[in-house]
């Protein structure tokens, strides 16, 4: 039996998720629980910092699930690392661990690696003022999604013609696309 097996058989109080985003300006450690907690020989900032985590999925065939981390935007350090210039979060790594809290409300054991991925893009949400509080949302995804995607092995006609230069292929992509043509005659289907 795994370790983090052992963690979730014995009797706990509850989860808690540890994210550790490696920005270019330093790396923010935040956890789930109420308050902050010393974890992995690092303090984890608590109380509310880390609203969410999106649902973890094991990727199935092409699919690479991301996932979203709702991020309080009454922190204002966390607002402006958000907020602030893309390159400061974009593509950087960023780890989720999960740990069993015990009866007296300490964690149990070592918490383990439970996804590892890029961060990607900030959304901000402002909440509906009753039950929804307003967040960022960074959305993270798996390493090495781009190479992989489908999407990234696509070219356009502006990265063909630096390439092959005077090659008209994909300038008539577009043409062909607009203006479908019927496979057979009109005076051969009256036949």
């Amino acid at each position: 039996m795994s370790t983090h097996s052992e963690q979730v058989a014995a009797p706990t109080a509850g989860l808690v998720y540890l994210v550790e985003m490696q920005f270019t300006t330093g790396t923010v450690r935040l956890c789930s629980w109420s308050h902050s907690l010393e974890a992995l020989g690092q303090s984890w900032q608590g109380a509310g910092r880390l609203m969410s985590v999106s649902g973890l999925q094991d990727a199935e065939g092409l699919q690479y699930p991301a996932v979203d981390l709702g991020l309080a935007v009454q922190d204002p350090s966390l607002l402006a690392l958000c907020r602030g210039s893309v390159n400061t979060y974009r593509r950087r790594p960023v780890l989720i661990y999960l740990g069993a809290m015990n009866s007296v409300l300490q964690l149990q054991g070592t918490p383990e690696l439970l996804w590892s991925g890029l961060m990607d893009q900030v959304r901000l949400r402002t909440g509906d003022g009753a039950d929804q509080a307003a967040q960022a949302v960074m959305r993270c995804e798996l390493q090495g999604r781009d190479k992989r995607a489908p999407q990234s092995l696509r070219l356009n006609n502006a990265q063909h013609q630096a390439r092959f230069p005077g090659d008209t292929f994909f300038a008539r992509v577009e043409e062909f696309g607009s203006k479908p043509q019927p496979w057979l005659s009109i005076r051969f289907q009256r036949r």
